[in-house]
């Protein structure tokens, strides 16, 4: 077993979260093996998180149609999982949820009911680590699915092909296979799926439980007949197929395995380059885990956070800042106070609003594709986005962080981290902030503390104006945006 330190707690914790402040990364440290702290992680059922609960029940109401009769109103969706985000101490579980959001992108736009939304966001968090086919079923069960992707619509002698079409091109196994190049799939195998999938419906709950919809199989709308998918291949079946008969099919098929690999690799450890023999045996590698494990996600995710890829030097700082790791990290690091306010009082609207600046609108994907990662998230007109947002994050005051909705930077969190000298100061924050940077960028950020007057950290003055615009300036570094 390897031993893990500080600054691997630090990548790992990026990754597999949003972040942690020095106490919580010597904490994941302490267990002492880079497998013993991916365990703990992983198994985030095993962590308590029911104060989060309490709070999320006593701050937040999801209803549809809203119990006071106003308008629809999804904010209240996207300040209760930014809430998760902040406040949860089952990182992954939240971290993979966004992740899964992303995968199956379903925008509430068009589903345009908030409890539909968070029935499936509440999905995703509890099949996160399942097998792929049973999260698959529920996904495609999932009422907002049925609704985004017009699987209502999709009836026997008048077939919509929308589901079938991206549950391949986009859920699954992609138009050609991540590594070989080969086709997966035709356009027959779309039509006869799309058969598979007729009938598919649900039920909408009594008043008294909003949240407890039914799925409901329609046997006047589905098209009994035989059906014959991927045909030519190893994978090829003639049958009187149901979509329940279609979806282990599809997740058996080695393409589906690769470039499952491929997706969590963009997101969680860095972009793979198929052209080289390196990322290809990779692919091959880990799919072969997700084969053997009957496609547990769990197993499969374990394989990738343990692996020498994981851990190389390559996939250090490889990735850049989603938007809400960008927004939510730096409170996770400094331990910011947050108050989400609701459910009568005021709201705090600050961080998934800052989210969406930046370019994530969580719930409103650009379209079924998703966000695209990576560089898609820095050009000119963004960065000065991040700029301003990092301001605001760094910042923000309150005089009663009790009351006062919103998260903050307290003058005792920065007092915690500021020393006597610049050179300490400036290691403390950046080692805060997870930042990995030259010399010459933190003698120029030893400048600034120093600039007019000495450095003088013995009064709140000095912290809350010169301590503040360091932490400002940290985050504005390119070497910030990266994850």
């Amino acid at each position: 077993m390897a031993s893990i330190s500080f600054d691997d707690a630090a990548h790992l914790l990026r990754r597999m979260g949003f972040g942690g402040s020095p106490d919580e990364l010597d904490q994941l440290a302490a267990f002492g093996s880079r497998e013993a702290a991916v365990d703990h992680l992983l198994n985030y059922d095993r962590i308590d998180d029911s104060a989060l609960d309490n709070l999320t029940a006593q701050k937040f109401q999801i209803n549809d149609p809203p119990l006071d009769n106003t308008k629809f109103n999804p904010q209240e969706l996207r300040r209760l999982w930014f809430t998760r985000m902040i406040l949860t101490k089952r990182q992954f579980q939240e971290k993979i949820t966004l992740f899964w959001h992303n995968h199956f992108a379903t925008a509430i736009s068009k589903v345009n009911q908030e409890v539909l939304m968070q029935v499936q966001n509440n999905t995703l968090r509890a099949n996160a680590l399942a097998r792929f086919d049973d999260l698959l079923l529920k996904v495609a069960q999932d009422p907002a699915m049925l609704i985004w992707l017009d699987t209502l619509q999709n009836v026997r002698g008048n077939t919509n092909e929308n589901w079938a079409r991206e549950l391949q091109e986009l859920f699954t196994m992609g138009i050609k296979d991540v590594v070989t190049g080969e086709t997966n799939y035709s356009q027959t195998d779309i039509t006869e799926i799309a058969r598979a999938f007729t009938g598919w419906n649900f039920t909408r709950p009594p008043a008294s439980d909003p949240f407890n919809y039914t799925f409901r199989f329609n046997t006047n709308s589905h098209d009994n007949g035989l059906k014959t998918i991927y045909s030519g291949t190893a994978s090829a079946v003639t049958s009187n197929l149901d979509g329940k008969d279609v979806i282990p099919i599809i997740c058996n098929r080695p393409a589906t395995a690769r470039f499952l690999v491929k997706k969590f690799f963009d997101f969680f450890v860095y972009p793979l380059d198929f052209t080289t023999k390196q990322d290809r045996n990779t692919a091959d590698a880990l799919a072969a885990v997700y084969l053997s494990h009957d496609h547990s996600i769990k197993e499969f995710a374990r394989a990738i956070f343990t692996s020498d890829e994981f851990w190389s030097d390559r996939a250090r700082y490889a990735l850049i800042k989603t938007p809400p790791e960008f927004v939510v990290g730096p409170i996770r690091m400094f331990g910011a106070t947050y108050n989400p306010g609701g459910p009568t009082a005021q709201r705090d609207n600050s961080i998934f609003q800052r989210s969406a600046l930046l370019g994530m609108d969580c719930y409103d994907p650009p379209d079924v594709s998703g966000w695209d990662l990576n560089s898609a998230w820095v050009n000119t007109a963004s960065m000065l986005d991040r700029y301003n947002v990092a301001n605001t994050l760094a910042t923000t005051r309150t005089q009663n962080p009790t009351t006062q909705q919103g998260a903050f930077i307290t003058i005792d969190q920065l007092r915690k981290y500021t020393k006597a000298s610049t050179k300490k100061t400036v290691k403390g924050f950046i080692s805060v902030l997870n930042v990995s940077t030259d010399k010459p960028t933190i003698n120029s950020l030893r400048q600034y503390l120093d600039a007019d007057t000495p450095f003088d950290p013995s009064t709140d003055t000095v912290i809350d104006q010169k301590v503040r615009g360091l932490v400002h300036l940290i985050m504005c570094l390119p070497e910030f945006q990266l994850s």
